[in-house]
């Protein structure tokens, strides 16, 4: 926009005075106008670049004082992934889990004595009650992680995390329920679940764990949550619902406190360093960084992911002919990038090069040769789960 202002300005002062010595001041200015515009981005981006090391080493950091914190209590340091998430106490002594991808809740608690059934549905309704705005502020690791980051890093987008429900729409099944409503649930809840003990770490002590399946398919619920972010997001970017909702069920089983020590973060799992810096180019004009705080706003966090999706699908990919073939190779790209999907093809990560070939292919054969030749065993399953969870949201 600048460097359209300044021809704008340059075409008027030439109709104005016509002169041939101020048209080559006035290219002069422009050329060196032009050149200050990319030695400063240039200089930006390597700044965004040096950031992101700073990043993963806080994070690394973090991620490792966490489960020291978590090996003084527990013999397992168990703590959230892409699709559980488990919340600790703050002295450590009770842990609570809540497994997406195969329907589970489990408590657990170090103690001498057996904890009452008054206990369990105390801790039942907190978990159920619990919003992603409350589980944010509680979750030390993220704390911390967003606390080194603003004193660290320059160029880091933070975000208010949403009240989102996390359980309450799966076990209570309403909008606005009543406390009575909720306590039916617990109770409920109370009688399938199953009481265990094992050893602790501590003499004298033991680990009581209640167990608790929930609902099968319960994604089947979460959607109604997303499906107004979907929808919009969807129309913007020209993608279906059914692909946004199978990554999302594919990177994180609809678990909004989702994480991995990539780092990324959220429903759709967002690298800040890949589809993050990508993404924010489109939103924001130029790279930035981004928080686990923006990244665990639901609504930001799917603007992110369907924006990378639009690139890779409308830009990185786009002369890929046929949309079947372009798909698998979107798919597979959200993974693991364009660069490895190429590698499929020809070994190397030319696109262009690797476009030539895919364009020779049918869908079937291009499908097979990702299935086949892709460099990561995980990238193969992913692709797998997302084609044909595509069929459960169409």
């Amino acid at each position: 926009m600048k460097i359209l202002i300044f021809l704008l300005l340059l075409l008027i002062s030439i109709y104005s005075y016509g002169k041939e010595e101020k048209f080559q001041n006035y290219m002069k200015e422009f050329q060196e106008y032009e050149n200050k515009e990319i030695r400063d981005y240039k200089a930006y981006y390597e700044q965004i670049m040096k950031e992101f090391e700073e990043y993963k080493k806080i994070v690394n950091e973090e991620f490792e004082n966490y489960k020291k914190e978590i090996s003084k209590y527990w013999e397992d340091t168990e703590i959230s992934t892409k699709t559980k998430w488990v919340e600790y106490s703050n002295n450590y002594k009770i842990k609570k889990v809540v497994d997406f991808e195969n329907g589970e809740i489990r408590i657990e608690i170090i103690d001498k004595n057996k904890p009452s059934n008054e206990k369990i549905k105390n801790l039942l309704k907190d978990l159920i009650t619990e919003d992603t705005n409350r589980a944010f502020k509680n979750d030390k690791l993220s704390q911390n992680i967003e606390k080194k980051l603003l004193e660290k890093v320059k160029h880091i987008k933070t975000a208010k995390v949403d009240k989102k429900p996390i359980l309450m729409d799966v076990i209570v099944q309403k909008e606005n329920p009543e406390p009575k409503d909720i306590s039916k649930a617990i109770e409920n809840l109370i009688q399938k679940g199953e009481l265990y003990k094992k050893p602790s770490k501590f003499g004298g002590e033991k680990v009581y764990f209640f167990k608790i399946k929930l609902l099968p398919k319960i994604f089947l619920i979460k959607i109604k949550e997303y499906k107004p972010t979907v929808s919009k997001y969807s129309k913007k970017y020209r993608l279906r619902e059914s692909l946004i909702f199978a990554i999302i069920h594919t990177e994180s089983a609809f678990n909004p406190l989702a994480k991995s020590p990539a780092p990324a973060y959220g429903l759709m799992q967002i690298v800040p360093q890949t589809a993050g810096k990508d993404a924010t180019k489109i939103i924001y004009g130029k790279p930035v960084l981004l928080a686990p705080s923006y990244l665990y706003n639901s609504e930001k966090n799917i603007m992110v992911g369907t924006t990378y999706l639009y690139l890779l699908y409308y830009k990185y990919l786009s002369d890929i002919k046929n949309p079947l073939s372009r798909l698998y190779c979107t798919i597979a790209a959200y993974n693991t990038g364009a660069g490895n999907v190429a590698r499929a093809f020809i070994g190397t990560t030319n696109i262009k090069k690797a476009i030539h070939i895919i364009n020779k292919m049918t869908p079937s054969e291009v499908y097979n040769t990702l299935e086949k030749n892709l460099p990561y065993e995980e990238t193969k399953q992913y692709l797998n789960k997302v084609a044909i969870r595509i069929k459960i949201y169409e």
